[in-house]
């Protein structure tokens, strides 16, 4: 959380500076400065497995898989747009960030163990639930656009840095291979950080004076980390029992915004979001109450997510 919290003070320190000095900028070289904020309903779907050693000390492809399933979360976020220009190019820069933050309040969470590879001989099988968590995510990029048609269309190029993180809690359990129903006690947690570059393509559309649409495509190369406390599990330490680390790691963000002019400067907008990452090879470095820490492999980690957006956007000229 204090990285969140970091990039959540730098964010609105720069957002606050923007607005202060706004009028000498846009004197200078800011054609256009864009503020807005937002809040919907949001759904993720999320899953991680490793390989490692089963019952019998063998080794297996597929040992633990975890599944998060309709992870329900409510959020609140901000966007950005600074349009930068003069007199002589014949393009524009533009700088655009986003900051959300969420709340989980419903999911469903499936722990399996597997005795043979391919996820056969399944030896244990617990169902729990996740809420009372939460998600961040930051991004910031930088870019390049020319219009055309009039200025009723605009293509805009851009790269950038962007920041993922899912807080997920597991309570509630239930164990039914084998079957012997609920166990009490269940409180562990499994953060990630979803990190790295992307480069993207922005587009805008004005059909009518008082409506527009806007499109953005996003290529992410990300690192993954994980950090776990598994508190039932009384051999291993606390409050760090697993690490998750894969340099491998990409992911398609995609938006789709319509907005509509009601009064000058502000528009009413509602947007569409899908984020789509998954990272592979890695390591799991498991940490025990004594003695060293285990290091085995982590095959993969897949996050899929889905939000509506309604928002209000206030442009200054």
């Amino acid at each position: 959380m204090k990285t969140t919290f970091t990039i959540l003070f730098l964010f609105s320190a720069c957002v606050t500076g923007v607005i202060l000095t706004a009028p000498e900028a846009a004197a200078e070289f800011v054609n256009t400065m864009e503020l807005g904020m937002h809040t919907g309903y949001r759904l993720d779907q999320f899953d991680w497995n490793t390989a490692g050693y089963n019952q019998a000390n063998q080794s297996v492809n597929v040992l633990s898989e975890l599944d998060w399933d309709d992870i329900a979360i409510w959020q609140l976020g901000g966007t950005g747009k600074l349009g930068l220009g003069n007199d002589t190019a014949s393009f524009g820069t533009y700088i655009r960030g986003s900051i959300d933050y969420g709340w989980i309040n419903d999911g469903t969470v499936r722990d399996s163990d597997y005795n043979g590879n391919n996820r056969t001989e399944e030896y244990s099988r617990s169902l729990s639930t996740t809420e009372d968590d939460n998600v961040f995510d930051f991004s910031i990029g930088l870019g390049f656009e020319k219009k055309f048609r009039q200025d009723r269309l605009t293509l805009g190029v851009l790269g950038g840095y962007s920041y993922h993180e899912q807080n997920l809690r597991i309570t509630n359990g239930v164990q039914v291979i084998p079957d012997l129903g609920p166990f009490p006690g269940l409180n562990s947690t499994y953060g990630t950080k979803w990190y790295g570059p992307f480069a993207g393509l922005d587009l805008e559309f004005h059909p009518a004076p008082h409506f527009s649409l806007r499109g953005s495509v996003e290529y992410h190369w990300s690192e993954y980390e994980a950090e776990a406390d598994w508190n039932l599990r009384s051999n291993w330490a606390h409050p760090v029992s697993f690490r998750h680390e894969a340099d491998e790691a990409d992911g398609l963000l995609a938006t789709l915004k319509g907005s509509y002019l009601f009064k000058r400067g502000w528009t009413l907008d509602l947007a569409y979001v899908y984020q789509d990452f998954s990272a592979g090879d890695g390591i799991v470095r498991t940490y025990f109450i004594s003695g060293p820490a285990a290091i085995t492999k982590f095959n993969e980690a897949n996050w899929q997510s889905s939000a509506i957006n309604l928002g209000l956007s206030y442009m200054f000229k």
